[in-house]
Formats: structure tokens, sequence, C-alpha cells
């Protein structure tokens, strides 16, 4: 079974294509992956093969259609082999992920909204609400490659090497997008949060920016926080692969609301989420059903950030994943593909 993996420069998006990638190995013996790495030339052209997508399909059934790939990507190599399934995440992706399906006769699996592209193009969209396509597979948290083995390997790794024995929480901070604006009144609430957090617990920080993180924020973070965290990442300053370890050996994840990829993330590691919102959240109506159902179905709770100088953490009554995401969309995608 060859599986063609198509890639853009965003590491959430290739994040939740892998975890993809692992259901499809739970369910298909002998699985080749084969990677193929793109680049947009610009939204126009993007824009403009969407519709020549849509209009004209039946185009793109001839390999000599790829002769005009140089048109719309700056980089992208075609698959050595002949892909039986077709797997990406994101709209820079999606077109070539029809495209590519239409040449070589495949299936094709797109992660995530379809962007204007006719769901005719797709074998399947995965995604987390239903957004009704005919052919989508709702799926109970985006994918992703988090498992309960490599946790438990890389935090043992981890915490050998770093020489950590405490009790942790961590804290995944993100920064402006997806309607979210963080300003220093919130970064200062998150601070005194954190500092009374790990006096009052007595626990330390496992905390990583990310790369929507100010530089600024992170500097500011890490120089009033350093008595209160065990390790701690500055993304834009030397990035550094902790998301696993990290969440292994914490009992408790905070996450900035912004991020869909890292609260998904926590909720497959089987931990309790706190996802904080600053006073500028206006995320897109998909966003809040997202939120709305991960809430409802005790996957996470909810904190602006006004509520952090008097919050106290209760675990109870949260009802954490049985099994690993990879298994769980295994199980929706044997009916489909």
């Amino acid at each position: 079974m060859n599986i063609l993996i198509i890639k853009d420069d965003k590491p959430g998006h290739y994040n939740q294509t892998e975890g993809i990638l692992l259901a499809l190995e739970d369910i298909y013996p002998n699985i080749v992956a084969e990677y193929v790495d793109i680049e947009i030339k610009s939204k126009i052209s993007r824009k403009l093969l969407r519709t020549l997508l849509n209009r004209f399909p039946s185009f793109f059934k001839n390999k000599n259609s790829l002769k005009y790939i140089k048109y719309f990507y700056k980089n992208c190599n075609l698959p050595k082999n002949n892909p039986d399934i077709i797997i990406s995440t994101g709209g820079n992706t999606a077109n070539l992920n029809a495209w590519f399906a239409k040449v070589y006769n495949a299936k094709n699996i797109l992660n995530g909204k379809l962007r204007g592209l006719k769901e005719e193009l797709f074998t399947n969209i995965t995604t987390v609400i239903d957004l009704g396509y005919k052919n989508q597979i709702i799926i109970d948290v985006a994918p992703n490659i988090i498992t309960t083995a490599k946790l438990k390997i890389e935090s043992e790794k981890f915490s050998q090497k770093n020489n950590l024995k405490e009790n942790y929480y961590t804290l995944l901070i993100g920064g402006d997008g997806a309607g979210y604006q963080y300003d220093d009144n919130f970064y200062e609430e998150l601070i005194n949060f954190l500092t009374k957090t790990s006096n009052t617990n007595k626990i330390k920080w496992l905390i990583t920016t990310s790369r929507r993180t100010p530089l600024k924020t992170e500097e500011k973070l890490r120089e009033r926080l350093k008595k209160h965290s065990a390790y701690f990442v500055a993304y834009n300053n030397k990035a550094e692969k902790v998301l696993l370890p990290f969440l292994g050996l914490s009992k408790v994840v905070f996450v900035t609301e912004e991020s869909s990829s890292m609260i998904s993330e926590g909720i497959s590691a089987k931990k309790p989420i706190y996802t904080i919102s600053p006073k500028y959240a206006y995320p897109d109506n998909n966003y809040k059903k997202i939120l709305h159902k991960f809430l409802v179905e005790k996957k996470i709770k909810r904190i602006n950030f006004v509520q952090l100088e008097n919050f106290k953490i209760d675990l109870n009554d949260f009802e954490i994943m049985k099994n690993d995401t990879y298994e769980d969309i295994a199980k929706k995608m044997k009916e489909y593909i």
C-alpha cells in the first residue's frame, strides 16, 4: 500500500497528517510512505488552481497536466511511486491532493476544511465537527502523532537527561491568531497565576512558547518565571521538540485557546486540559463549535484570563480519552476507506 503525504511548511499541519498516517498503518499492513514537500506560488495562483479543479476536473486526469505544476508551486517534486492513497492537511496542500488523486487514480483524504474545493474531489474529508460534507468522517479530536507508548518513552528519556523528579504542570503558549489577541495585561495575569499556583500546589512548570509568541513576551516570561519553571523553551530563541515529554510528565495542561492543534494534542495525551483566552477573543463559528464540542464532552475546561486571579484547579469532571487518538480514527476510517 503506497501512501503519499503532501506537506507544507506548517508543523501543525504536518503533525495532523502524520496522525492520519498512523491510523492508516493501523488498518493496512506493509505501508510504504512517500513525502512531497510543497510551497505555493501565491494565494492568487492557489485560488486559480482551485477554480480550475472545480470546473474542469477531467483535465487533471491526464499525466500531461503535471507539466503545469510549475505555474502553481515554487517547490514540488512528483511522487516516485504511484500512490494508492494521498493524504494532507491545510489549504496549501488541498489543491495538489486533488490534482494527484486525479492523475494517479488514487483515493485521497483531506484533513480539515475544503476551503472552496468541491467535496467530489476527495474520497473523504476528516473533520472534528459536522461541516455538512457528504463524504466527511467526523473524528473525536484532530489527528496527531501522540500515543501512550511515545509519551512514556519520551518523558522517561527527557526526565533522565534533565534530572526532573518533581510534580509538574505544563503551559503551552501560542500567540495572536484565529481571532485571538494577547496583550500585556493577559501575560501579567498569566505570570501571577503561574507563580501563585507553583507556590500553593508545590509544583514546577514545564513551559514552551511557539512561533506565534512575540520575542519580547518570551523574554519576559522566561525571566519572571525562572524560579517556578523546571524547563522553559523560548521557541523563537531556540526551538526544541519538548511537547511529548512535557505532556507525559505533567498532571495538568494549560493551553492558550487559539491553538486547536495544541489543545488536541493535550487531549490526546489523556490529560486534563484548561484553555486560557484573552480579553479579545473572537474565533470563527467553526472554531467555536470545536471548543463547544470539547467542553460538552468534558475534554477541556475554558478560562478567561480575568478569572485567573481567583482560579483554583479542580480535576473532577474531566472525561479522559481511553484509546489513543489514531486508534479511534482508524475505527471510523475502516468504514470508508
